[in-house]
């Protein structure tokens, strides 16, 4: 369970780094608002007094006048000078806040896993990002009005009114206790009630994130109604527990005003009455007491409408800060060093890893040597892209290690494995963002003449320069403006740009034409000389030139060698090779 404290330890590291900032409004915000609603009724109470003793003589009441006129001014001035520089002060100091909260996280949620992803919705993430940046910013507002200025007034005001008369000390604390006291008892189911809808609105948000995400897939099969009736069945949720914490909200507005009603008319205005029919206080000092107290009442009813959305932003921010205890599973050790290849040599010695209840890797040993070309052959899920996932180091092992050049990657520096070694998948993602950026975006110091080389050779810069924008032409999300074929070439582009001394190849050609897929094999080809080759492909003919190979079956290497000696072992490899049509591998052994 998170609770306050750790909630408001999270945002305080980020007040922190403005501490002086934050410490001159908190000043400011502490002094003007008590001093607006007290300094105001005193003035009156003397003014008044004034008008009441010169009633006969008036002209002479202007001498008497003078100081609290000008009094009344100056605190006006006052008034309005620290309100504008609150207001400029903050205005700098919030949307930082909100910046250092948001890159905050964004950075600790960046650096999970992609099992982590696959998991969660993004949308869902993202919008826990923006519940907290939000809430935050709400919170801060909410302490420096009304809560800071209520607690100095009531303050300040317990010293004024004793003045006066203790009796409306006694009045204000009996209020502020009820006050209070009714507040909490309807404000902290509001927390749990906020809680339940920030996780249902972040679900909400996330569905509807991962509808827009594949919408063609809508349009393909014309399911809007069924997406709308699925999106419904979680805003539903979302709908029920909003509307639960406003019935709280307006239950405790009932009290406050039956509560508010008896205090002001029983208790004030009786005591007031009271004491002035017995001459103990003077007509000034009733308006004194009366303006005083409804000043206070004002601000108790801000606080009262307030404080119930404090407790909201509360639970909201509560939510969304559970992804941050969320224990990011790829990190580095401490001392962690940078790993240096220079022969390319990859061992696993003994590796042991697992899905849950699924050993796909137990006691594994296999050692590729320096510049070998590899590939891996298998029936879907047998183990191959896990073998590359764990040389990446994408998942943490159960037990063993895997050494490059002799050296531990789980030792290494997360940063300094990646850059050793360029991965062309399947599947390849691009971002939002133009074609330079895509292909640059494993070197973004590449210059121009770089990106071009690499692009010719991936053959890709053909069709991009035919481009209106060329190369600034944006791809769109998840590089939908451009075919499939087209993104494997983007992603051919990047690898090659990166010049890594590891080069993994997952299906890197599966969604290429044969003319095309020609070229780039032999840009390929050119890619993989002196450097440590693994591929993955079902298309076994483009396989056969590899230095050796190696046979999955459910996580065990169950052959290996080149093409020619397995073929003529006449095992599953061989099996495989029979059962081929066009080239491909079925997805099951049969």
């Amino acid at each position: 369970m998170i609770t306050y404290k750790e909630l408001i330890g999270f945002i305080w590291q980020f007040v922190r780094r403005q501490k002086w900032l934050f410490f001159t409004v908190f000043l400011i915000d502490s002094l003007t608002w008590p001093l607006d609603a007290l300094i105001w009724p005193y003035i009156l109470h003397i003014v008044i007094d004034i008008f009441t003793r010169y009633e006969g003589d008036r002209a002479a009441a202007w001498e008497a006048l003078r100081a609290p006129i000008i009094g009344g001014v100056c605190l006006v001035l006052y008034v309005e000078i620290a309100s504008r520089a609150m207001g400029f002060l903050m205005a700098k100091g919030m949307p930082k806040l909100g910046a250092d909260i948001r890159m905050a996280m964004f950075d600790h949620i960046q650096h999970h896993s992609p099992h982590y992803f696959n998991e969660r919705f993004g949308g869902a993430l993202a919008n826990k990002m923006n519940d907290m940046t939000n809430q935050a910013d709400k919170i801060i507002q909410q302490l420096f009005w009304p809560i800071v200025p209520t607690i100095a007034t009531c303050i300040l005001a317990s010293f004024f009114l004793w003045w006066v008369s203790p009796i409306f000390t006694w009045i204000l604390l009996i209020w502020i206790v009820i006050h209070l006291a009714v507040l909490v008892k309807f404000t902290r189911p509001v927390d749990a009630y906020e809680h339940r809808n920030g996780e249902a609105r972040s679900t909400l948000m996330g569905c509807i994130v991962d509808s827009f995400t594949n919408n063609f897939a809508v349009n393909l099969f014309y399911r809007f109604r069924h997406e709308k009736q699925n999106v419904g069945t979680f805003q539903k949720i979302e709908q029920e527990t909003n509307e639960q914490a406003r019935k709280y909200v307006v239950k405790m507005q009932c009290f406050l005003s039956l509560f508010y009603f008896v205090a002001v008319v029983f208790g004030v205005f009786g005591s007031l009455i009271y004491l002035w029919l017995r001459g103990n206080i003077t007509t000034g000092q009733v308006v004194q007491v009366f303006t005083t107290m409804w000043s206070i009442s004002m601000i108790l009813w801000t606080l009262g409408s307030s404080l119930p959305f404090l407790f909201q932003s509360f639970g909201i921010a509560r939510q969304a800060y559970s992804v941050i205890r969320d224990p990011q599973d790829l990190g580095d050790l401490e001392g962690a060093k940078a790993l240096k290849v220079a022969r390319g040599e990859i061992v696993f010695d003994n590796v042991s890893f697992h899905y849950g209840e699924n050993r796909l890797f137990q006691n594994k040993h296999v050692h590729i040597h320096g510049g070998e070309k590899v590939g891996l052959v298998g029936y879907t899920g047998a183990g191959k892209s896990t073998f590359v996932n764990l040389i990446l180091r994408f998942f943490p092992l159960h037990h063993g290690k895997i050494l490059i050049d002799g050296q531990d990657i789980a030792g290494v520096s997360l940063e300094s494995l990646r850059r050793q070694i360029a991965l062309i998948p399947q599947d390849p993602l691009l971002f939002h963002r133009t074609l330079q950026e895509n292909i640059c975006f494993g070197k973004p110091e590449a210059d121009e003449e770089e990106i071009i080389h690499a692009s010719k050779l991936a053959h890709c810069h053909e069709f991009i320069r035919n481009l209106p924008r060329g190369y600034e032409a944006k791809v769109g999300e998840r590089g939908t403006k451009l075919s499939g074929g087209e993104k494997q070439r983007i992603a051919i582009a990047r690898a090659i740009l990166v010049d890594a001394p590891i080069l993994i190849l997952d299906e890197a050609t599966s969604s290429l034409d044969s003319v095309t897929e020609k070229y780039i094999q032999d840009s390929l080809e050119k890619l993989m000389q002196g450097r440590t080759t693994i591929v993955i492909a079902h298309r076994l003919s483009t396989l056969s030139q590899m230095d050796r190979l190696l046979v999955f079956d459910k996580g065990k290497i169950v052959e290996e060698g080149s093409h020619t000696i397995l073929l003529a072992k006449d095992g599953l490899y061989a099996r495989m090779w029979r059962m081929q049509v066009g080239g491909f591998l079925p997805d099951q052994n049969i």
